[in-house]
C-alpha cells in the first residue's frame, strides 16, 4: 500500500454494553486504508463492541452468560456449505487473557463454545462476547465485482478465496454468498485488486489477543493497531517463536508482496536475517493495518499486547 492513510477518530465514547455486569469507556474510531493495484495484506485494526462483559462460570465448554435470546448467537445457517460462527467469547483477564472461542450455541443463561481448555473448567472468569469481524466489514464500493478478491489461509495451509460482488462477497463458485466469512482478531487477509480504498470501524481492543500460529501453514497475521505503525519490539512476538527456527517476513506495501525483511527470534528478542539482534533504536516496523507472514515449527499462540498498552 503506497501509504495507508489513517483517519482515526479517537472518540472516547462510553459504549453501552447490553447485559453487562460492568460498563467502561471504549476507544472507538475508523481507519481509512488505501491499497494500490496488486496484492497487499490487510488486518482490520478494530474489534466489535462487546455485547456482554462480565464474569462467567465455566462448565466444560459452556459459560454462564445471561441476557441473550436462545439461539441468537448461533452460527450462520446455510444448507449448501459449512456454517460460520457469528460470535465469540473471549477471556479478558488472568492466565488465559486474550484467548477466544467460537460460540456454537446459546440459551438464555449460557453459551457453548468450541475448544475451551479443560483448565478453565470450574473457574469464574472475566469474559466478553463479541460479534465476529467479517469480510463484509471490509467491503468497499471502490472494489470491482468478480475481479477483486481476498485469500485467507486455513490452519492446514490451504487457502480460501472470496470474490467481491455487489457490496458483499461470494465463494469460489462465484455465486454462494460468503460475506459472513470470519476474519479472526489478528488475522490478515491478502487483498488482490486494481487499487481500492476501504474503511474499517470499531473498538480499539483494550486486552491482549491470542493469535494462533499453525505449523502446517504460512500464517498471515498482524497487529491490531489502527493508529500508527508497530515497531518490532512492540509486537512482543519473540518469546512465542522457537529460537533460531521460527521466523517471519515483512512485505513492501506497493502491491508486489516483495519481502523487505526476514526476522527470527532468540526466544527473547527479535533477530535480523543474519541472526543478530536489532540495533537499539531500530525503526523496523509493521505498517498500520498491514500483516506479515509467520512460519513456525510447532503450533503455538502469539499473545499480542493491546495497542493501548504500547
Amino acid at each position: 500500500m503506497k501509504k495507508m492513510n489513517l483517519l482515526l477518530g479517537t472518540l472516547l465514547a462510553t459504549v453501552a454494553l447490553s447485559h453487562a455486569v460492568d460498563s467502561y469507556s471504549d476507544v472507538v474510531g475508523y481507519s481509512k486504508v488505501t491499497a494500490p493495484s496488486g496484492t497487499v495484506t490487510i488486518v482490520p485494526g478494530f474489534v466489535k463492541a462487546a455485547k456482554f462483559s462480565g464474569t462467567a462460570s465455566v462448565s466444560g465448554q459452556s459459560f454462564s452468560v445471561s441476557g441473550f435470546s436462545a439461539g441468537s448467537l448461533n452460527p450462520s445457517v446455510f444448507s449448501d456449505r459449512p456454517n460460520y460462527p457469528t460470535h465469540y467469547i473471549e477471556i479478558t483477564s488472568g492466565t488465559y487473557e486474550g484467548y477466544s472461542f467460537d460460540i456454537l450455541s446459546n440459551t438464555a443463561s449460557s453459551v457453548t463454545a468450541s475448544g475451551v481448555p479443560s483448565a478453565l473448567n470450574g473457574q469464574n472468569v472475566s469474559v466478553a462476547v463479541r460479534a465476529h469481524v467479517t469480510l463484509d466489514d471490509i467491503a468497499s464500493p471502490t472494489m470491482a465485482d468478480y475481479s477483486d478478491a481476498v485469500n485467507l489461509v486455513n490452519p492446514d495451509g490451504t487457502a480460501t478465496t472470496r470474490f467481491y460482488a455487489s457490496g458483499s462477497w461470494v465463494a469460489e463458485d462465484y455465486s454462494s454468498p460468503a460475506g459472513h466469512t470470519v476474519i479472526y482478531p489478528g488475522q490478515a487477509v491478502s487483498l488482490s485488486s486494481g487499487g481500492v480504498t476501504l474503511t474499517t470501524t470499531g473498538v480499539v481492543k483494550s486486552t491482549k489477543t491470542a493469535v494462533p500460529l499453525y505449523a502446517a501453514a504460512v500464517n498471515f497475521v498482524g497487529p491490531l493497531s489502527p493508529s500508527g505503525g508497530t515497531k518490532m519490539d512492540v509486537l512482543q512476538i519473540a518469546p512465542y517463536l522457537a529460537p533460531y527456527a521460527d521466523g517471519f517476513n515483512a512485505f513492501a506495501s506497493d502491491g508486489n508482496m516483495t519481502t523487505v525483511a526476514t526476522y527470527y527470534s532468540d526466544g527473547i528478542a527479535i533477530l535480523d536475517a543474519g541472526y543478530s539482534p536489532l540495533a537499539p533504536g531500530a525503526t523496523d516496523s509493521i505498517e498500520t493495518n498491514t500483516g506479515f507472514a509467520v512460519s513456525v515449527t510447532a503450533d503455538t499462540y502469539w499473545i499480542m499486547p493491546s495497542p493501548l498498552n504500547r
